[in-house]
Parts: C-alpha cells; sequence; structure tokens
C-alpha cells in the first residue's frame, strides 16, 4: 500500500539545516527562505521529513529512498548502516551508488516500477510495493513502499521482512556466540599457565615433605590432610581448564584396544568405598569379556563423571555399573535411584556449571562441569551418550561405542597389557637432568623431588643461565626438563634447540606447560619433546624419566 504521509498544519517544521544532511534533496526543499513555499512543496517537505522519522525510529533494518532511482538520495537506520558498515548514512544522505557499490543498478531496477512508467494513455498507476533484495552475506530482502504526495512518488520508504530481520538477527547472534566462546578458550588456554603455577609448587613441596616426615605419625596425618585439600582444588581447577582444553581442540584420542569388562570392574572398585560411605550399594553387571578399541584415559574419564555423579546425587538405594550388548555396540549404563531429571532438563545438563540440585552453589558438591566434560569427550571419541529419567525414580546414563571381538581383539589386548607389565619400575639414581623453570616455587619443588629419587641435576631460569649451567658438564645430560613458557621471547623449544645444538645430540626433553594452544604441541611433536601438563603429579613425571632411562627417548 502507497504511504501518503499528510502535513501537520498546527505544528511548524522548521527550515532544513544547511549542510550534508539535506544538500542532496530535491531543489524545491531548497528555495530561498525569503520565497514563500507553495503548498505543494510545502506537503512534499513534511512527506520527506516524516519518512526521516520513521526510518531512524526502525528496530529493523530500514532504508529511505528520495527522489527517483538514478538520481536517489539515500538515507539509512543504524540498524542497516551497520550491516553495510557505512555509519555516515544514518546521519546523513547517501547516493545509491556510494552507499552500495556494485549493487545498486539491481536495487535500481527493483524500484522503478514504483514510480509508474508512461505510456500512450498516461502514467501507468504504480504498483503498492515492491521487493528489494540488498547484497549483503547473507542478501537482506526489504519490502518497499512508494511515498505519495498529490498522487506523486516522491520517494520510497523500504524495510526489512520479518524473515530477513530474523535471519539476519540469527546469524549476528551467531557470531556474537562464536566469537565469545573462542575469545574464553584463548584466555583460559593463555591464563592456564599461571593458574597452575602455584598448584605444581605445592605438589611438588607436599610430596618431598611427605618423605621428610615418614615415622612422624602427626606431621604425616597432616600432610595427608593438606594433600586431600590440595587434590579438591586441582580438581576444580582441572575441570575448569578441561573445558579449555576440549574446545581449543588440543586433546587427541590415543584409540586402542580396550578391556572393558576389566576397565569398568577397576572403576567400580575405584568408587565403591564413596557409594559405601554414603550407604549406598554399588553393583556391577558385567556378563562377559568385552572389548572396544578407544583411548582407555578419556574413556574411563567419561565413566568416572558419570559415577561421581550418580553417587553424589543418590542419597538412598544404590547404582549399577552395566554393560549390554545392543546392535554390534557395547552400552555402558550406569543408573541410579537418585533424584532423577525432568524431561525439560534433559538437555541443559550437560550445559556448563549447570546443577539442578545445588541452587545454593555449594563448592564442596562440585561446579556443575562433569557433564559437560563427558559430552566433549564422547565427540572426541565418537561414542554416543543418551540418558533417560523419571523424576523421583532415577536416572541412566548411556555411552555406546564400537564393539571389537574374536581373537584378534583378545590378542590385542593382551598384547597391550603385557607391554604395560614390562614397564617395571625404573631407579632414576646418577641420572643427569637439566632443569630450566623461571618460577622459583616451582623450581625448587622440582629438584627437591629430583634429588629425592637420587638424579643429579643442573638448574636455570633462562637462557643465559643455561650455557652457564651446562658449561661444567662433561657431556650431553639424559634428559632436559624445561617450562615453556620463558622470560623474555624465549621458550622452552629455544632451550631445547640450543643445548641440542651445543652438544650435537638428541637429548630427549621434557616440557611443562600449562597452556593448550595446538601450535605449540604440534611445535614439540616435531622435536620429538614429552609434554607434561601442569599441576603434574610427581609420579607422571617420574614415568617419563624412567621412560627416558630405559628407552633413551621421551615419548610424546
Amino acid at each position: 500500500m502507497a504511504i501518503s504521509l499528510q502535513p501537520f498544519h498546527d505544528t511548524p517544521i522548521p527550515a532544513p539545516i544547511s549542510g550534508d544532511t539535506d544538500v542532496r534533496d530535491s531543489d524545491a526543499m531548497h528555495r530561498s527562505s525569503a520565497t514563500p513555499m507553495s503548498p505543494t512543496d510545502l506537503r512534499y517537505r513534511e512527506c520527506l521529513d516524516n519518512a526521516r522519522r520513521v526510518c531512524a525510529a526502525g528496530t529493523v533494518p530500514t532504508m529511505l529512498v528520495i527522489g527517483g532511482p538514478e538520481m536517489a538520495a539515500v538515507r539509512c537506520n543504524e540498524a542497516l548502516a551497520s550491516l553495510l558498515n557505512h555509519p555516515r548514512a544514518a546521519t546523513r544522505d547517501e547516493s545509491g551508488p556510494t552507499l552500495l557499490p556494485g549493487g545498486w543498478p539491481a536495487v535500481a531496477d527493483a524500484l522503478r516500477p514504483l514510480y509508474g512508467v508512461g505510456g500512450a494513455d498516461g502514467p501507468a498507476t504504480p504498483p503498492d510495493g515492491a521487493a528489494l533484495q540488498l547484497p549483503t552475506e547473507p542478501p537482506l530482502s526489504l519490502r518497499a513502499t512508494p511515498l505519495l504526495v498529490d498522487g506523486r512518488v516522491v520517494g520510497v520508504l523500504a524495510t526489512a521482512t520479518l524473515d530477513g530481520a530474523i535471519a539476519k538477527l540469527e546469524e549476528a547472534m551467531r557470531a556474537e556466540v562464536a566469537r565469545t566462546t573462542a575469545a574464553r578458550s584463548r584466555f583460559l588456554a593463555s591464563a592456564s599457565h599461571d593458574l597452575r603455577q602455584p598448584f605444581q609448587a605445592m605438589r611438588l613441596f607436599l610430596d618431598a615433605l611427605t618423605t621428610q616426615v615418614e615415622g612422624n605419625a602427626r606431621a604425616t596425618r597432616t600432610a595427608g590432610m593438606l594433600a586431600n585439600a590440595m587434590t579438591a582444588g586441582e580438581q576444580l581447577l582441572n575441570a575448569l581448564l578441561d573445558i579449555s582444553t576440549l574446545d581449543a581442540g588440543t586433546v587427541e584420542a590415543d584409540l586402542q584396544p580396550v578391556s572393558l569388562d576389566a576397565l569398568l570392574q577397576s572403576l567400580a572398585d575405584e568408587f565403591r568405598p564413596q557409594a559405601e560411605e554414603k550407604g549406598l550399594r554399588l553393583r556391577v553387571h558385567l556378563p562377559c569379556r568385552a572389548f572396544t578399541r578407544s583411548d582407555p584415559i578419556l574413556l574411563g574419564r567419561i565413566v568416572r563423571n558419570l559415577l561421581a555423579n550418580a553417587i553424589r546425587y543418590t542419597q538412598r538405594g544404590g547404582i549399577l555399573l552395566g554393560l549390554r550388548k545392543r546392535d554390534g555396540h557395547w552400552r555402558i549404563e550406569v543408573w541410579d535411584t537418585g533424584f532423577g531429571i525432568p524431561q525439560d532438563k534433559l538437555d541443559v545438563i550437560f550445559d556448563e556449571f549447570h546443577q539442578l540440585t545445588n541452587p545454593a552453589r555449594d563448592p564442596t558438591r562440585g561446579l556443575g562441569l562433569g557433564l559437560a566434560i563427558v559430552r566433549r569427550l564422547s565427540v572426541l571419541l565418537s561414542a554416543p551418550i543418551d540418558v533417560r529419567s523419571r523424576s523421583g525414580r532415577g536416572s541412566v546414563f548411556a555411552v555406546t561405542v564400537d564393539r571389537l571381538e574374536g581373537e584378534e581383539a583378545l590378542a590385542d589386548t593382551q598384547s597391550a597389557t603385557a607391554s604395560a607389565d614390562q614397564a617395571a619400575a625404573v631407579p632414576l639414581d646418577g641420572m643427569r637432568i637439566l632443569v630450566v623453570d623461571d618460577d622459583s616455587m616451582v623450581l625448587s619443588g622440582l629438584l627437591l623431588t629430583l634429588e629425592s629419587w637420587g638424579c643429579a641435576f643442573v638448574s636455570a631460569s633462562n637462557m643465559r643461565e643455561v650455557f652457564a649451567a651446562v658449561d661444567g658438564l662433561e657431556g650431553p645430560p639424559d634428559a632436559i626438563l624445561t617450562d615453556l613458557r620463558l622470560p623474555g621471547k624465549v621458550s622452552g623449544f629455544d632451550v631445547i634447540d640450543r643445548v641440542r645444538k651445543l652438544f650435537k645430540a638428541d637429548i630427549p626433553a621434557v616440557v611443562l606447560t600449562g597452556e593448550t594452544a595446538p601450535e605449540s604441541l604440534l611445535e614439540g611433536q616435531r622435536r620429538g619433546c614429552a609434554f607434561l601438563h601442569k599441576p603434574l603429579h610427581p609420579g607422571e613425571l617420574r614415568r617419563v624419566l624412567e621412560e627416558v632411562r630405559r628407552d633413551g627417548t621421551a615419548g610424546c
């Protein structure tokens, strides 16, 4: 429908302000103030002034076209000016080709029918409206309506259609969510190094202290309580940083044959004391030998989180850890008799920090990150997870994994078990290690731990001290243990490269890091380095050093 905006006779409209804003309006609007306006000119001016107000007030992308399409002046509201990346168009008129370079001819063609076409019998009646499509990405659809003064088209007001506006808003929201998620992951990946440092130093000091107080029952008990408190803090920190690591894509699954019945039985034995402490019964139903191909550590973390949640949210009754065949797959199921989950909450429970029964945010009941980690790990392992529940009756979480059958699966699993059994403890006495870390607390903790294992070491906190430390060595160290982030622009990789070049030897290297950036992991893999993520447990470090002493290499 055409718009005819009539004048407001009792509300005088001030004369237009000279300058860029109205310089492109038609000649009728630039008559000398000394010459009275004709009624037609006044209606023409008031129509365009009212149209400008409507355009500026619009919350969806809106465009005002003044004059014919060939010589049009165009004004946008802020929403459209922002989409076109042309903010000045919201405060001044612009020519069509300036506003839409390369795209204006198509818009002009769509506008021409609104102005009518002269014929032998007089001017044709213009249509009530037309559809426009602006060359944005994706294209934006607008509905154009002619502005009439005394039956003459003096301009066009075009507003984004509802579908087009919603599509644009959805695209902007998706882009903002992606940007925010990426920014959060980058922040956590960078900050994780600094967040892990204090825990790393405390863990190393505690390990050394535990050795020193052996035989003193009271001191040993105090050290044990300190270890429990530290472990709780590490678990909360690691859960938060695990989310960042998984989002950053730096975790890779190490697929190998896995004995499911053995894995699930060991997890049941691990969690049974926790269940019994709450008066719950933890039962296991493993009907037969079962094998799959997966990452045993990551799959174990999935089931571990599900068992921990089942125990946490079950007050009476019990938990069942079961395994069953279904359609060529294995289903690992965790049943509980807990609170249950409302049907409308079955999806949101996998969101970060979402806990249905912890409105007071009691930190002793976790952060609500367990299921968020489970969802990410299930995607990483291609192991779908589903949940069924009835409020007040309990829930069942199920993880589906591939099924391996036959003698090949058994042989592969036995081979992997035999390899693990061969990795017996190796003494580290006399092993020479170059230790590099710029954090004095972490460095001191590392040296105390290595000393307790009988290692010989030299230490440094920067590249200058590295050269001074190795200058007194008769030969290359047996291993390099270095932090990734060092003062200035120096990295642990620089230390490894320079020391290897100095001794002309491919010295095994272990990199300590709290970061999750994939670029760093790729750099380390190219050098054949092992990575240990902070805060590391001394047992992890010892395992890697034993591997170096046994095989002469540090596995990545």
